[in-house]
């Protein structure tokens, strides 16, 4: 079982040098930092310059490969001093001696007139961002050579590197004489980098020849993060320069990618430059997806164009809806049709990036989360290593190249809470770098983290920001604000206040009301009272953890010993696994008839001023019609709840308020609690389908000789009314099912014969015998119907009148182009493929309603009911059998029951009461008011006194 923290308060107190950190070893290891980053750029210079890298095992240059397949070091070795070029951002603030000599060199002696073929991302992370980026440095130095020496700090210096720069006696330099050079070697690799956005669809293909351009028979595969992480250097080159083909392109590239999303807002991982998504069809923050999000944000912070933030938002809710795990701290692969995580399933070292860009979004909680999953793959391995199968607790890929995205989410996290946990961290990771990577001249690749072996390599991210990240860190270095970001190589970029573009009027008329604010961070306390705070308890003594370190470690104590070795942990206690609210949601408002069990409400996809328009002064959006709108909802990162963020069409920004003002609903308050974010069923199982040879006349499977065939695993909705589905527990286990439950023995599934050539729908009463089931058995049995024809209730309803356990409902058949929609389909507003979760209103007291609680139902997708069907085509002879597994934990079926809106964080702080707000289970939606005057609110409040 998982420990507890409990009673622990006292041993914390007496260990402050867990706790803290003085300022003297805060600056011992910036400077230790420094040393580092001076060795690994030196060795690179003596020993490598003007090779693009080092190879630290045998201090020699390390060249293309002559095979054009080795696209690993091709992509990047473009013969124009990489390592040189991609630390020229970093000089300045750790190794300010060896700027003017390496701006120089790059000015004097670098061309990209090279018949060489390289990746467009790569080349412009590293070569044109960080050219942008000390084009900047240098156009903000003085003109004046004397106070140029005095701003790079080179006066302070007492080691003589005459070596690195030659007038190093000098107390003058003039470096600011390069500027116009170096954005003209940024201008001419851009120009260089065009012919890869030929393709009409905006996609740029991934490479691209620096002197001939696009080579014929060129592979038409590219990934997310490549194709749409080019916004903040295309950006700034086009406004540097005034040739907006930069800028234009990079955002076309970027909607391009958006465009093709998926219902659910996912993107895939590898799209071809023609437009459609190619083979896995896996979604995720990781390997080839990492960046885009990345530079959502941050283009929207740069550029202060909301067009961005708002694409972020919407992506980043899938991700928290759909990517991540229930218990909020796993970010895993999933399809992006079926919804299914990935098998087997990893995560990767590129996605520890995630925690930094949860920070600059808002969400510091999440970030704290998902940092502790990466935090103690450091721990277990003393290096990241680049994937992990978490589900299995073991790794798939055991190399380390020094990647930097943990080091840098460190950093963001330090920044955002100044917890002194972090700079833990980052004394872990020093040590750890220093003692497994550092070679005579450089710093090696991992080959295996197990075993130490160490590879020939030195990229230039160990230098650009593995290296730099720290040094922030433990120097205590604010990141940029104010339209001024890192790059997704760590090169700072800045937007000049007179390079920004103002919004059109009709964006700043939306905006209106607007008030963005970060959530502050606030740490948990105990012992406080009304007019004392109490004791700040630090990350280490967060009560998830312990629940952290099992994920990578196990349910035993491994890995349970704070540094100093002594256990803060007790082992009395069981820790509760805990569970996130949903995150997104949407709601349809409707004053209905709730004695009306079978009413549907209109849904009103684009809602004009009629029904919706925004207060001119305000800015606030006022609703006078509630009839079938639908509203999307998203939690907050403060924690305190849900906000509405769109009515139909119109974005709900942060600061603007929703208020009903439709006088029928008068008599529909106070609202309920929405049963989507109430039920206590988990939102998606995981549902395993099986085969039996035993003769179809055998409905039961106690009776089947054999144990099943696996024939296909898929995700399925829950309905919110009907049956929960919680995990049986282990006294049950010997016990006939009364009830369908997760980790259950399978059920037979029923597949119904069709009628006309079109599948049973569930909207009429059938015999049994024409289902092919004894009069006299007692077994619990599913039934496969289509949607269609009637209400999910009534579905439910007749499957319940003939004994069915459950109900597994197929979804529509997806609607071909040009092909008609018959005017049920449209009534239902079955347009969507993808999950539903089915919904139905009825009044618990009616006896017509006695058996509803008896039925469990569960919505899949079309082609799973197909797939299915053709299997049962194919041998008669056999029966069908169905499991339903928790879809986090495939593996382990005897999980907690899933909480409705508990979350473990809501025993840890005052949650808010909610009063005169509409609530979501138990949580309120923030900035939604009704208001009429003979409307009031819950618990008897009025709209005015909020």
């Amino acid at each position: 079982m998982l420990r507890i923290y409990s009673a622990w308060l006292l041993i914390l107190l007496q260990l402050p040098n867990i706790w803290c950190m003085s300022d003297g070893r805060r600056d011992e290891l910036r400077d230790e930092t420094a040393s580092l980053f001076k060795h690994g750029y030196e060795g690179y210079m003596k020993y490598a310059y003007p090779a693009d890298e080092l190879r630290p095992l045998t201090c020699g240059p390390l060249y293309r490969d002559p095979d054009p397949n080795n696209v690993g070091i091709n992509d990047i070795h473009a013969n124009v001093s990489m390592t040189l070029l991609d630390v020229l951002s970093t000089l300045p603030v750790i190794h300010p001696t060896a700027f003017p000599k390496a701006v120089q060199l790059v000015a004097e002696k670098v061309s990209f007139d090279q018949d060489v073929k390289v990746q467009v991302f790569e080349m412009t992370i590293r070569a044109l961002g960080a050219l942008l980026s000390t084009h900047q440095t240098l156009d903000d130095l003085p003109d004046d050579p004397t106070e140029q020496y005095r701003a790079l700090h080179l006066d302070q210096s007492e080691v003589d590197e005459s070596w690195i720069w030659s007038s190093r006696k000098s107390s003058t330099i003039d470096v600011k004489q390069y500027k116009g050079r170096i954005l003209e070697l940024a201008y001419d690799l851009g120009k260089r980098l065009l012919p890869a956005f030929e393709p009409v669809t905006g996609i740029p293909y991934a490479r691209v020849n620096l002197r001939t351009g696009l080579l014929k028979g060129e592979s038409i595969e590219t990934c997310t993060a490549g194709a749409g992480s080019l916004l903040l250097e295309f950006a700034l080159l086009s406004r540097l320069t005034g040739d907006d083909r930069f800028e234009q392109l990079a955002h076309q590239a970027y909607l391009a990618i958006w465009n093709r999303r998926s219902a659910q807002n996912l993107l895939g991982n590898t799209i071809g430059t023609h437009g459609h998504w190619l083979a896995p069809g896996m979604s995720g923050v990781g390997a080839g997806m990492d960046s885009y999000f990345e530079y959502g944000v941050k283009a929207g912070i740069m550029l202060d164009d909301d067009t961005y933030s708002d694409i972020f938002y919407d992506s980043y809710a899938a991700i928290q809806t759909y990517v991540r795990t229930t218990d909020g701290f796993i970010y895993r692969p999933i399809q992006t049709r079926l919804l299914q995580p990935a098998s087997p399933s990893t995560i990767d070292s590129l996605s520890a990036f995630l925690p930094a860009m949860q920070v600059l979004a808002g969400d510091v909680e999440s970030a704290i989360k998902s940092h502790l999953v990466f935090w103690n793959l450091w721990r277990k391995y003393d290096a990241m290593p680049e994937s992990f199968l978490w589900q299995e607790r073991k790794m798939e890929w055991t190399g380390y190249p020094g990647r930097p995205e943990f080091i840098e989410s460190t950093y963001y996290l330090y920044q955002a809470t100044k917890d002194p946990f972090y700079l833990r961290v980052g004394e872990k990771i020093l040590h750890d770098l220093k003692t497994r990577t550092k070679t005579r001249c450089g710093f090696a690749t991992l080959k295996n983290v197990m075993t130490g072996e160490q590879e020939d390599r030195m990229e230039s991210f160990m230098l650009s920001e593995s290296l730099k990240y720290l040094y922030l860190l433990f120097a205590n270095t604010p990141f940029p604000n104010s339209n001024t970001v890192f790059t997704t190589e760590g090169h700072p970029l800045r937007m000049p206040p007179s390079l920004l573009k103002q919004p059109s009027s009709t964006r700043r008329a939306l905006r209106k009301g607007e008030n963005p604010t970060c959530p502050l961070y606030r740490p948990n306390t105990v012992g406080g009272s009304s007019g004392s705070p109490g004791i700040i308890v630090g990350i280490e003594g967060r009560g998830d953890y312990d629940y952290a370190r099992s994920l990578v470690y196990g349910l035993d104590d491994s890995g349970a010993q704070v540094e100093d070795r002594r256990r803060i942990w007790y082992d009395g206690g069981v820790c509760k696994i805990p569970i996130e609210p949903k995150f997104t949601f949407e709601i349809v408002l409707s004053p209905l008839d709730s004695n009306n069990a079978t009413a549907v409400p209109p849904e009103d996809p684009s809602p004009g001023p009629n029904k919706v328009n925004q207060d001119p002064l305000t800015g606030h959006y006022q609703i006078t019609d509630v009839e079938g709108l639908r509203l999307g909802v998203r939690w907050r990162f403060d924690g305190k709840g849900y906000d509405v963020a769109s009515i139909g069409p119109h974005r709900i920004r942060q600061g603007q308020n929703v208020i009903i003002r439709d006088p029928a609903m008068r008599d529909h308050l106070p609202i309920p609690a929405t049963t989507p974010i109430d039920s206590t069923s988990p939102p998606e199982l995981l549902l395993r389908f099986l085969s039996y040879s035993s003769p179809k006349a055998a409905i039961s499977l106690q009776s089947s000789e054999d144990d099943g065939q696996v024939l296909l695993h898929a995700v399925g909705a829950t309905a919110i009314f009907g049956n929960e589905f919680i995990p049986i527990t282990p006294p049950e286990l010997d016990e006939g099912p009364t009830s369908w439950r997760i980790g259950q023995k399978p059920i037979p599934l029923i597949i119904p014969p069709e009628t006309d050539g079109k599948p049973y729908q569930g909207c009429s009463a059938m015999s049994l015998e024409w289902l092919g089931i004894d009069h006299d058995s007692r077994d619990p049995f599913v039934l496969m119907v289509s949607r269609g024809g009637c209400t999910f209730l009534e579905k439910l309803l007749v499957a319940a009148d003939i004994g069915a356990t459950g109900i597994l409902v197929i979804g529509h058949p997806p609607i071909k182009a040009g092909e008609p929609v018959s005017p049920e389909r449209e009534a239902e507003g079955g347009f969507e493929e993808g999950l539903i979760r089915p919904s139905a209103e009825y009044d618990e007291s009616d006896p017509r309603f006695r058996n509803v609680k008896k039925v469990g139902m569960i919505y899949t997708e079309w082609v799973i009911g197909e797939v299915l069907k053709q299997m049962m085509q194919e041998d008669d002879k056999k029966i069908l059998g169905i499991e339903i597994l928790n879809i986090d934990s495939p593996e382990g079926t005897l999980m907690p029951p899933v909480g409705s809106m508990t979350s473990s964080r809501s025993c840890e702080k005052d949650r808010t009461t909610g009063e005169g707000l509409l609530m979501v289970g138990d949580w309120p939606i923030m900035n939604l008011r009704v208001t009429d005057n003979a409307i009031r609110f819950q618990q008897g409040k009025s709209p005015e006194s909020l």
